[in-house]
């Protein structure tokens, strides 16, 4: 049967089609199929990635729209800061930082692994332990988009995600010793997340309309830290930093409103007012940071003498360290523990090492902490405590030579073995004298400072008439002859030699000052004969002198002494100790500010500064 094709059922079905008709058909082919299955591909890609960022299957990164979601853990840490009054508007200061729980990375592992070698007592690797510690860069880790975290491993314990998540702040009673070093070190081996979008509301003590609370969004930096200043004209009564795109993730502090007059107490916190070691065995010291309890660390009579200080009105705390922010957390547990006044926090930077963070000079670092809070504060005067382990002297000095009048006093708590490579007592015994020669505020009026000799050093510093080579003064040219008289015979001159300053009941004696005896070189350039009138012998054991203000060129005369160059020889940092001291002395010369040094046990000390402080405080018509 001859079979014919069905006639079409419409005109147009075999139609010839154009090229245009074809192009049409594959653009819709492309958006309803090739499209949706690139854009399905391009997100598993980049959602598989993120995963591997975060070694976390569970959590992205980034999600579909590109927008970037917080790890899980991420916390926000807002740091003690204070708030100001001032012309009718509320300056409040915010700090923090933003980080989630460090990965098991190999570093994070050398980092543990060396701790633990180092807190163990009797172990032979602990001088190795110490020294690779401190030559690794150990810096922050960074939550980064760029892969760079290839070597984050899985933990081989029970916590999947290879996460080192922070215990909480527990005794370390029942805690074994692993958990406690990952306790105190989880801060140092979290990740910062830098270029997080973090919005700060100000919330009001009074009932106000919502589009009146101020809000403000900052960043977060390289290192995850955020800090700004808000102004608000309502009374202000908490903070709340939250993440922008997180609502889970959020933070609140309560305000601490300062006030503008009174006293201000700046202090340093290690060996200040908390037991670290800073100048101690560095393995002690990382021993007592990572593993002893909080209450080992307290001072009681510093403590109590901040007690005594904080029951008057208008006296308010601000607490400037060398330490990194990571310490926070347990410097926090700590201050809860003695029950230290509240105050604002400043600390620094973390520099990718623990033990050269916590020794490395902290005068620089201080500086801009300092300057900011005096020029918040114009109305307030300041009393300092910080200690002799560190370089808190020169910080303090160089903020009250900048700010003259301001500070009143400067206080160094000593710490043991901090004056002297010979004998630390006698160091301490002769700052204190000297410190106490002064009869006004940063003037010196009698510089004595007493042997320093031990058992094999007998009569260590003799002012005797040898003297080292100085610098001689600059010849006086001669006279032209045409202008020379009729020559006279004179007598041989004496010999030009420097008078010296002997004694042995101190070190070093600055005497008064005295007319500078007439030269021996007449104005034709000839010598003159001094024999008939020589000058005065000045007596070879002095007592005390007495000086109402002493000259800076008497002051550097103790240091370009050839007894002085002598005790440097013997004892280097028993002389940069009083060289430091009578730095400072001149330095705050025109200040008013006083320098004392003072011991833990010293009760006249602490009764001292309390009665100062009432004194200060009556000046300035506070109760």
């Amino acid at each position: 049967m001859d079979q014919r094709p069905s006639s079409p059922s419409s005109p147009d079905e075999f139609a010839p089609v154009s090229r245009r008709q074809r192009l049409l058909g594959l653009a819709r082919a492309t958006r309803d199929t090739y499209i949706p299955k690139i854009s399905s591909s391009v997100s598993s890609i980049a959602s598989g990635y993120s995963r591997a960022l975060n070694n976390n299957p569970t959590v992205d990164v980034y999600d579909e729209e590109g927008r970037l979601i917080l790890p899980s853990g991420t916390t926000i840490h807002l740091f003690p800061s204070y708030t100001r009054y001032q012309d009718g508007t509320y300056y409040i200061d915010v700090k923090g930082w933003v980080s989630c729980p460090g990965l098991m990375t190999r570093k994070n592992r050398l980092i543990l692994s060396l701790a633990k070698q180092i807190t163990k007592y009797n172990n032979n690797n602990t001088t190795q332990a110490l020294n690779q510690w401190q030559s690794e860069s150990i810096k922050q880790d960074i939550l980064n988009s760029d892969g760079s975290d290839t070597e984050s491993v899985i933990s081989e314990g029970s916590n999947t995600s290879g996460e080192l998540q922070p215990a909480s702040p527990v005794s370390s009673n029942g805690s074994t010793t692993e958990d406690l070093i990952k306790e105190r070190l989880a801060c140092f081996i979290a990740r910062s997340i830098p270029n997080s979008e973090i919005l700060i509301v100000i919330g009001s003590v009074e009932s106000i309309d919502v589009e009146d609370i101020v809000t403000q969004t900052v960043f977060t930096d390289n290192n995850g830290h955020f800090e700004t200043t808000l102004e608000v004209t309502y009374k202000p009564s908490v903070v709340q930093a939250k993440s922008a795109n997180t609502e889970t993730i959020f933070a609140f502090q309560d305000v601490l409103l300062l006030p503008n007059g009174g006293i201000g107490i700046i202090s340093d916190i290690d060996d200040t007012i908390k037991l670290t070691g800073v100048i101690g065995d560095k393995r002690e010291l990382m021993t007592n940071l990572l593993l002893n309890e909080v209450s080992s660390w307290n001072i009681p009579n510093v403590i109590n003498w901040y007690h005594e200080m904080h029951k008057h009105s208008l006296v308010s705390f601000h607490y400037v360290s060398n330490s990194p922010w990571q310490l926070f957390s347990t410097i926090s547990q700590y201050f809860k523990a003695v029950n230290l006044p509240p105050g604002s926090v400043h600390l620094k930077q973390y520099t990718g090492n623990i033990i050269s963070s916590l020794m490395e000079p902290s005068s620089s670092r201080k500086k801009r902490a300092l300057y900011k809070i005096l020029n918040d504060f114009p109305e307030k005067k300041f009393i300092c405590v910080g200690d002799s382990g560190e370089y808190d002297l020169e910080a303090y000095a160089d903020l009250a030579k900048s700010y003259p009048g301001r500070v009143a006093s400067i206080n160094i708590r000593y710490v043991t073995n901090s004056f002297s490579d010979v004998d630390d007592q006698k160091i301490f015994t002769e700052l204190k004298r000297l410190l106490n020669s002064n009869t006004r505020h940063g003037v010196v009026t009698n510089l004595e400072v007493a042997s320093v000799s031990s058992e094999h050093m007998t009569d260590l510093i003799d002012l005797s008439d040898e003297v080292k080579p100085r610098k001689l003064p600059p010849l006086v040219p001669k006279k032209p002859t045409s202008l020379k008289g009729n020559a006279v015979e004179r007598k041989p001159p004496l010999p030009n030699r420097p008078l010296q300053h002997a004694q042995t009941d101190s070190l070093l004696v600055v005497h008064p000052s005295s007319p500078p005896s007439s030269s021996n070189i007449g104005s034709d350039g000839n010598s003159i004969d001094l024999s008939d009138s020589p000058p005065p012998i000045l007596p070879r054991r002095p007592g005390h002198s007495y000086t109402e203000g002493a000259t800076h060129d008497e002051i550097s005369s103790i240091m370009e002494s050839p007894s002085f160059y002598e005790l440097e020889e013997m004892d280097k940092k028993g002389a940069t100790w009083i060289r430091r001291i009578i730095t400072a002395m001149y330095d705050l010369e025109e200040s008013g500010t006083r320098i004392n040094l003072f011991v833990d046990d010293d009760v006249q000390f602490f009764e001292n500064n309390n009665l100062e402080l009432v004194e200060l405080l009556r000046k300035l018509n506070i109760k």
